[in-house]
């Protein structure tokens, strides 16, 4: 064929790679940013032109006046007129540059150009600074804030000023292509101005609140990397109404307890472990990452830490979020994010509460680069890597890995501390026990020193004596306290073997069920012999009713020994709704399902996933009892090599301070013995399968848990 043909963009790929594909204005900020750092700019000011003046007090708590009168978070303060300017000192650009690269979409000038030197702005010395972005749609960002841009961009020379008036809104028309779309601009001679890029945003898409504005504030705090605090290189300032803040990630500086670790190229992995004055260093090889090099940083959040975290950065460390992942001092989202647990540390920490740190106990940043880690690639979408691949798996490890060191020193720390204080109270106990009776007799002595009556003798040794017994017996109190301490661990080790104890104590009742049985056959015979009337029906049906109760119990503390065979599951979870279905219509529950499986089958003991699903049950009836139109629903989808389950019900719902504890023995929000959900990750983990809270409010469902069990192969 001799004939050739070429693609054509039409004016609606400005749009999906603007306003679609940049999320929120948050992304957008950060996107436009990272242009600023990648043109060789020392600062960014951030600018809020023509917004309603608000004044923040945070004397007591934080409020907002507007005009000396007190105002919602939510009041907004943008109108028609205001403008948000973005404006930097770095490189700037000719109208040459800004044709041939800011003009053109995807331009690769930065995938050719991984490096630049910058001059630092108060030192007379150069650095290297690696290019953040690749993908060349960053500036459409600006379409994502406002409907208009004014672009002014100065020659890096300091000679030729670029103007070009930017109408986002002209790429509505689908009728043309892209390059069919014209702006207009100017260019001008100017003399000694800065070089760099401002840009003026006006037609705002959204109307700004107080919130939004101040919580800019703070997911900018969090975009700096706390791997390079060096203010002089780049700085971020955002005024609002004409008061200056200074962008700094300070929010770690307090931190007491955390570890430093670092792996290079070679796989030699370093790190350092600091508990206040104490620090532990080493050195292992790990083997060569295939994610590349990377440096990672650790905190351990207790009270006092996190009441000094609120204070420094007057956000809770829960609200901070986790694990942060940073590329060349910029943050990569949503990682970290307080609702993206990325590495499911909660979901371990609620299966060994006492063995592992929670989200609300760590929070930390992970550094890597565009050059060195060429495994980790960003998404399309410019939110997140791309996770389906060997690098990010290993990269997700390796975290793990610097957690577990992390971990192990903290709990082996609180069990050495713990074992040292009981020791402490034991001996002060004894000590205390001692000198209580050496006061005794010394003070005996002393009052018959004294020769006092008989009677004012016997009353006073009376009351010393009687506080002297009362003073033992708090003694024995504490003793008896810091004895129930130390066994707090066993205590919880010996829940997790309940299974087996209650197996045995329920043959034991059927034992003594059957003795009972045979004693009222002889108190028959017996009544028989002596022609005495004996009513013992009610007994007999009491009787048959406690035999099968200690059956049918059983029958589930047994259902984990029993042989696994081959089931559909949709065909057991219809059990389940069955035996459950005169409760549940009592209770005016209704239960739906739709099951997406195709009759898949599962390797499973029968009972203990019907076990499962009536713990589910169970909690939902309870949840469930103060809600009007009462829903249980159940959905099945096949997901690769499992199947995926989502329970959901409309009841009362999960705390979320409340998620990460759900599946520990005893936590109960229900009233219940607190065994159910920990059952079931029990019986789950048996299967190679699992359990997890989903947080998810989606339609009419408050709680939905999410089940996993491998697949058997074949319908």
């Amino acid at each position: 064929m001799s004939n050739e043909i070429g693609f054509r963009a039409n004016s609606k790929l400005e749009r999906l790679i603007g306003r679609e594909l940049i999320t929120n204005n948050i992304i957008a900020f950060f996107e436009l940013i990272k242009n600023s750092y990648d043109a060789g700019a020392n600062k960014v000011e951030i600018e809020f032109l023509n917004i309603t003046d608000y004044k923040k007090n945070t004397d007591k708590k934080t409020e907002y006046y507007i005009n000396s009168e007190r105002v919602n978070q939510d009041t907004v303060v943008t109108n028609e007129d205001s403008k948000i300017i973005i404006r930097d000192n770095g490189n700037g650009m000719s109208f040459e540059e800004v044709n041939k690269f800011w003009m053109e979409i995807g331009v690769v000038h930065k995938e050719i150009v991984k490096e630049l030197n910058v001059k630092s702005s108060s030192l007379n010395k150069m650095y290297r600074r690696v290019m953040n972005g690749e993908k060349g749609i960053g500036r459409f960002g600006t379409d994502k804030l406002g409907a208009k841009l004014i672009l002014t961009a100065i020659d890096k020379e300091q000679t030729e000023k670029t103007i070009v008036l930017f109408d986002w809104d002209k790429y509505n028309d689908h009728s043309k292509l892209i390059q069919e779309v014209q702006h207009e601009y100017r260019v001008e001679k100017v003399d000694e101005e800065t070089s760099g890029v401002c840009l003026e945003i006006s037609n705002l898409r959204d109307n700004w609140t107080i919130k939004e504005i101040e919580d800019l504030k703070k997911q900018l705090k969090k975009f700096v990397s706390p791997f390079s605090q060096e203010v002089d290189q780049f700085s971020i300032t955002i005024n609002v109404n004409s008061i200056k803040e200074k962008v700094i990630n300070d929010a770690f500086e307090f931190s007491k307890t955390f570890i430093d670790c670092e792996i290079n190229e070679d796989g030699i992995f370093k790190y350092d472990i600091t508990d206040k004055s104490h620090q532990e260093h080493n050195e292992i090889t790990y083997g060569v990452p295939n994610f590349g090099p990377l440096n990672l940083k650790i905190i351990y959040m207790d009270k006092t830490a996190k009441a000094a975290f609120t204070k420094r950065t007057g956000i809770s460390s829960r609200e901070y979020g986790n694990i942060k992942v940073f590329r060349d001092n910029f943050r990569i989202f949503p990682y970290g994010e307080p609702e993206n647990d990325w590495l499911g540390i909660d979901n371990k920490h609620a299966q060994a509460v006492f063995r592992s740190l929670g989200t609300r106990d760590i929070i930390g940043y992970v550094q890597i680069s565009n050059l060195n880690n060429k495994g980790l690639n960003d998404a399309t979408n410019r939110v997140g890597l791309v996770e389906d691949t060997k690098e990010f798996q290993s990269f997700k490890e390796f975290i793990w890995k610097c957690i577990n060191l992390l971990q192990n020193y903290i709990f082996n720390r609180i069990k050495e501390r713990a074992q040292k204080q009981g020791n402490i109270i034991d001996v002060k106990v004894k000590e205390g026990i001692g000198k209580a009776n050496d006061f005794k007799n010394e003070l005996i002595e002393v009052i018959k020193k004294e020769h006092l009556s008989q009677k004012s003798e016997k009353n006073i040794i009376n009351l010393v004596q009687k506080n002297t017994e009362i003073l033992k017996k708090d003694y024995d109190e504490v003793k008896k306290a810091n004895l129930e301490l130390s066994n707090q661990v066993k205590v919880f080790q010996r829940i997790s073997g309940t299974e087996g104890m209650l197996y045995d104590l329920l043959h034991t009742l059927k034992n003594k069920t059957a003795i009972l049985d045979a004693q009222l056959m002889g108190i028959r015979r017996q009544a028989k012999r002596n022609n005495i009337q004996v009513n013992d029906e009610a007994i007999n049906r009491t009787l048959d009713s406690i035999n099968n109760l200690i059956t049918s119990a059983l029958r589930k503390a047994s259902s984990q020994r029993l042989m696994k065979k081959t089931y559909i599951l949709s065909d057991i979870i219809k059990e389940a709704i069955d035996e459950n279905i005169n409760y549940s219509v009592n209770r005016l529950v209704n239960i739906q399902y739709n099951f997406k499986d195709n009759g898949q089958k599962v390797y499973c003991n029968k009972e203990s996933i019907k076990i499962v699903f009536d713990n589910l049950f169970n909690n939902s009836f309870k949840a469930l009892e103060n809600t009007k139109n009462k829903l249980i629903n159940i959905e099945t989808y096949v997901n690769n090599e499992v199947i995926d389950i989502l329970y959901s019900d409309n009841g009362k719902g999960i705390k979320d301070e409340d998620a990460p504890f759900i599946f520990n023995v005893s936590f109960t929000n229900t009233g219940g013995n607190g065994l159910g959900l920990s059952n079931c990750l029990d019986i789950l983990k048996n299967h190679k399968g699992d359990i997890s809270y989903v947080d998810i409010k989606e339609e009419n469902y408050n709680t939905t848990f999410k089940i996993t069990l491998p697949l058997s192969g074949g319908n």
